[in-house]
């Protein structure tokens, strides 16, 4: 369907049947798709597709094609539109000059070609010829990092060594320190390895792992989640990301969930949660996997994990081999830390970087008694930082910053924090045992949840035009209309902003409670 797109578009066709090139190619394209997806839940429709087809190729890498084919099309309508009137094949100068887009395969094809012509009579001779065969053993002799790589694989890591090049790594520190507080040594081992991918002399085989532990709430995943943001943010590229939550993975059998079930077990025909997430992170750059408390998961679960950490490879049920070259790997814990926290401090005198020391000696200890060595050797251990008093002030300023944000777009109105409300805010949100969890939900009760009910609301006679948006969003995602975000957000915002008559609400502290003053009224 969508190559007969191509196929009048070569001919010079702009509209088919009142339809737009583009338009047409697409939806032919995502229908085909539609039809597919339908096959791949029929289990009889599916069977017969695999027995009747041409191509032995997975039914759901079909789907993931023409899903791929309808997002691109509109770059290859455009490619046709510029060659139309081309006549005679193109030169390489004239697509590189006409198609920008294609100026980097234009250049490709001129290094092909002048690897395929032949030696000049000036050039030295070849010392000692070797064959391809001798060339691809000996360099899996000497251990060669792309020996033993696929397609995807090799170009995921030379990409991935170009964008990290290309990245100020100080000014990487200095993002992730301004948003991750008090953490400098996590972010130290990070940078040290992300300068190691840049230099390309990390070992392309074996995926980068560390194992995280600290207090509760002192920013583990809360780091894991701002490094994918910004490189993201950075690079204009999607870092794919799972997240396996370790309570969730008690017993022996909760391990098929991420492998899939073997044969002969329910639900054995379908796929797990690591086969699904590499089919995106294949053909990543980076990719990131964010095991969460994994001291409450079995220890199957770290056992299931040894072969990533050692080869960068698993199977599936299907007996695919998965690989996650690419994937930088967290494991979370706060295993000691807990039981540390609950116990009074040790006697004697002390001083709080003595008892810190030895607060950590019992934690790794405890993480030793706890962990295989199998396990621990492949890992790099970061332990985390307790929160002190200034971090809190500290997160106060980014965790207040967000909600006076929301405030801020959507209803234009100001959060002032006074000095006072500040002090109390911080007096009570501070805790060494629930770390920085505890004063957001105390510093998002204070400053969103009271702000909130104290927002004028508009008349409630406007039911109709509330009705007219729930169908109107309703049909956008049934397909029936086009999605616009803009426009969402703007007739969203028109119709829940408050109608307030101020610009500012000040949160103030005295006489043992917090008082709120819109504008220059009176305490709320």
């Amino acid at each position: 369907m969508g190559t007969s797109s191509i196929d009048l578009g070569i001919r010079g066709l702009r509209h088919v049947k009142g339809y737009d090139l583009e338009d047409l190619g697409a939806r032919a394209y995502r229908q085909a798709g539609e039809a597919l997806e339908l096959l791949a839940e029929d289990r009889r429709l599916r069977e017969f597709f695999h027995q009747n087809r041409l191509l032995m190729l997975p039914l759901e890498e079909e789907v993931v094609f023409l899903r791929q084919c309808s997002e691109r099309f509109p770059l290859y309508a455009n490619i046709l539109k510029r060659l139309q009137g081309a006549g005679d094949r193109p030169s390489l100068d004239d697509i590189a000059t006409r198609i920008p887009l294609m100026a980097a395969a234009a250049e490709a094809l001129r290094v092909t070609t002048q690897e395929d012509a032949p030696p000049r009579s000036s050039d030295p001779p070849a010392i000692e010829a070797v064959s391809p065969v001798e060339n691809s053993m000996v360099r899996a002799a000497r251990g060669d990092a792309t020996s033993d790589l696929s397609r995807d694989e090799t170009l995921s890591s030379y990409e991935r060594m170009v964008l990290f090049s290309s990245v100020d790594l100080g000014c990487l520190r200095g993002a992730l320190r301004s948003v991750v507080i008090e953490q400098d040594r996590a972010l130290d081992a990070l940078c040290d390895e992300f300068s190691l991918f840049a230099a390309g002399t990390r070992d392309l085989r074996r995926p980068p792992a560390f194992f995280l532990v600290g207090p509760t709430g002192v920013g583990k995943n809360h780091m894991v989640e701002t490094l994918r943001n910004v490189l993201q943010g950075t690079w204009g590229v999607e870092v794919p990301a799972l997240t396996i939550e370790g309570p969730n993975y008690t017993y022996p059998s909760d391990i098929n969930e991420l492998r899939g079930a073997t044969r002969g077990f329910i639900r054995s025909d379908e796929e797990g949660l690591l086969t699904t997430f590499h089919e995106r992170s294949s053909k990543a750059p980076l990719a990131i996997i964010l095991v969460d408390e994994v001291e409450k998961a079995h220890p199957q679960l770290r056992t299931f994990f040894l072969s990533i950490l050692d080869r960068g490879t698993t199977t599936d049920n299907r007996g695919r081999e998965l690989r996650f070259s690419n994937t930088m790997i967290f494991f979370t814990s706060n295993l000691g830390y807990s039981d540390v926290q609950q116990r009074s401090a040790p006697i004697g005198y002390l001083d709080d970087d003595a008892k810190s020391e030895a607060s950590d000696r019992d934690v790794r200890s405890g993480l030793r008694k706890a962990l295989t060595p199998e396990f621990m050797n492949r890992v790099r251990m970061i332990h985390f930082e307790r929160l002190t008093t200034r971090s809190s002030e500290r997160i106060l300023d980014l965790e207040l910053e967000k909600i006076a944000r929301r405030y801020r777009e959507i209803h234009g109105i100001e959060i002032v924090l006074e000095p006072a409300a500040r002090v109390e805010l911080t007096r009570r949100g501070f805790s060494p045992v629930f770390g920085a969890r505890h004063l957001a939900a105390v510093l998002d009760a204070v400053c969103n949840v009271e702000v909130a009910k104290r927002l004028p609301r508009g008349p409630s006679a406007d039911e109709r035009e509330s009705t007219e948006i729930l169908r109107w969003l309703r049909e956008i995602r049934a397909g029936s209309r086009p999605f616009d975000l803009d426009e969402v957000r703007r007739r969203v915002l028109e119709k829940t902003r408050a109608q307030a008559g101020y610009a500012v609400m000040r949160i103030h502290f005295s006489d043992g409670q917090f008082q709120y003053v819109p504008g220059g009224s009176e305490p709320a």
